[in-house]
This record gives C-alpha cells, sequence and structure tokens, in this order.
C-alpha cells in the first residue's frame, strides 16, 4: 500500500541542479529563482545538486532520504529538476516508489535524452501528476518522458520554444509551475 499524505498536509519541494548547476556555473540557475516563488507561495523549497561531474547522479539518495524523512513527518512532495537534475528527481521518485511513498507532482525541465549514458527512468506508478517541458532547439537535453509499466497518473509533455540552458528560466514556464503546486495546496479559509 502506497503512503499518501492527506490534501491538507504540507507542501515540500525538491528542486534540483542540472550537471553543471549551482556555482560556480549557475546553471540552472532558474531553479534557485524557481524555489524562492515557491517559498513566497507557502511551500517550503530547497536547492539540491544531482552531483558532479565525476559522480552524475550522485547525491540522489541523499534527496530521496531528506524527502522520506519530509514525507514521513506527513509533508506531500513536489520533485522538480532541470536537464541531469530532472532525471535526478524521477530517479529520487522511483527511490521514494520503493520506500511506497506517493508523489503527487514531478516537473522535469527539459531531461536529458542520452539514454545509453543518462537519461531519466520511467515514471514510476506513485506519481500523480508528471510534468515535461522540452526543447529542440539546442543538442543538450530533448528528453521526453515514458510512463512505467502500471503508472496511471497524469503524465504532460510540452515542446517549449526556449533553448535547454534557458528552459528553467522561463518565467512562463515558473507561473505554470506554480499553478499546478496551488492546486496542489488547499484553500485558505
Amino acid at each position: 500500500m502506497m503512503m499518501s499524505t492527506p490534501k491538507t498536509a504540507p507542501l515540500r519541494a525538491f528542486l534540483v541542479h542540472g550537471l553543471a548547476g549551482g556555482r560556480p556555473f549557475h546553471f540552472s540557475g532558474g531553479l534557485d529563482v524557481l524555489a524562492r516563488k515557491l517559498d513566497a507561495q507557502g511551500v517550503s523549497a530547497s536547492v539540491h545538486a544531482q552531483g558532479s561531474f565525476l559522480r552524475p547522479y550522485g547525491e540522489v539518495d541523499a534527496i530521496a532520504n531528506a524527502a522520506l524523512a519530509a514525507a514521513r513527518k506527513g509533508a506531500r512532495l513536489v520533485l522538480i529538476g532541470h536537464s541531469m537534475g530532472a532525471d535526478a528527481a524521477l530517479k529520487v521518485a522511483v527511490r521514494l516508489q520503493a520506500a511506497r511513498v506517493a508523489v503527487p507532482l514531478v516537473v522535469c525541465f527539459d531531461p536529458t535524452s542520452f539514454r545509453l549514458i543518462f537519461g531519466p527512468p520511467a515514471v514510476p506508478s506513485n506519481v500523480a501528476r508528471a510534468l515535461c517541458f522540452y526543447q529542440k532547439l539546442s543538442p543538450l537535453g530533448r528528453g521526453v518522458l515514458k510512463a512505467a509499466p502500471g503508472f496511471t497518473g497524469a503524465l504532460i509533455q510540452e515542446r517549449v520554444a526556449s533553448i535547454h540552458s534557458a528552459v528553467d528560466d522561463d518565467p512562463a514556464l515558473h507561473a505554470r509551475v506554480l499553478a499546478e503546486v496551488r492546486a496542489l495546496q488547499p484553500p485558505h479559509p
């Protein structure tokens, strides 16, 4: 049985940078901005590295453990990532599925498409809604999501007119993500 929390439980968002995310490169910097917007909307949000050049996806277990701890404290989870961080967000969802934790929303900003080396796993059945913004203008990213066997949630894939390095900065896409999250929040009295 999947561990789910009431729809009135608080949301906790985990955002994951791509391979060169954070300092000193500031790739995936739009996620830092989005995290601040989520915090302003009343959603506790934190930004994480997916790993490093030497250890791609090396932080997935640590992020999954933090998400699992938040779920055990009663939070509903939102996972968001850019590039390899999008791949990592889905890898976290897979680990949460193994722990029988429901994930109401996963958002992927242009996941990778190098299926032999990198790439997102299929969207697991514990995810209720997966939203993928992908592009075909630049050579990086370009990935789309696939549903795993047993997935019955909503899988929305939308091609956007942005290059890979800027898709996570797009204010219109931020507004879409904030609206998705707002739909998960209980109404204020």
